[in-house]
């Protein structure tokens, strides 16, 4: 009987562990995130500031361009392979896309410039891409928020709003 009351015990006491263990590993998971997501904002924001002080007179501008311009490409992508909190899990996919626009905005920056003369086909297309990456980190900063999605073309869907209504069909 005494073993049995033991055994009882060590195991509530190893499932309160263990629960207790998974909810900080959540709270760590998320913590981490917002901590490399801060960081990426920081170096984003750094590199704005970087490329709007460049005026297009100086004679190595559009080689410090591009070079900001590739930073800004592999900040999206360590953006991307950030490990995304099951809260935020619609965030991923945003992210995969924001990273894939900007390398494509990037990639038609340089053939923008590759000839020494602009060539405007190729740097409106970078424009194009650049924005869509751009929109795309709104949303993800606006999820991070809490904020809804502001948007007629884009239909955020959280977990509340994916439940049955009274007809037993999903919320569209």
């Amino acid at each position: 009987m005494r073993k049995q009351v033991l055994s009882l015990i060590l195991s509530v006491l190893l499932t309160a562990l263990l629960l207790t263990g998974c909810g900080s590993e959540a709270a760590d998971e998320l913590g981490t995130y917002q901590a490399s997501m801060d960081t990426f904002c920081e170096n984003i924001s750094y590199l704005n500031d970087q490329i709007n002080a460049l005026d297009g007179t100086g004679e190595s501008d559009v080689e410090t361009l591009l070079g900001h311009l590739d930073t800004l490409d592999e900040q999206f992508a360590q953006m991307a392979e950030l490990t995304v909190p099951d809260k935020f899990a619609t965030i991923d996919n945003l992210a995969d896309e924001a990273s894939e626009n900007m390398s494509m905005a990037v990639s038609y920056y340089h053939e923008a410039y590759d000839s020494g003369t602009y060539n405007p086909t190729y740097g409106d297309a970078a424009y194009e891409y650049y924005t869509r990456a751009n929109v795309r980190l709104g949303y993800i900063l606006q999820i991070l928020h809490g904020e809804e999605i502001l948007d007629d073309n884009v239909r955020y869907i959280s977990d509340e709003e994916d439940s049955e209504d009274d007809s037993g069909e999903v919320s569209p």
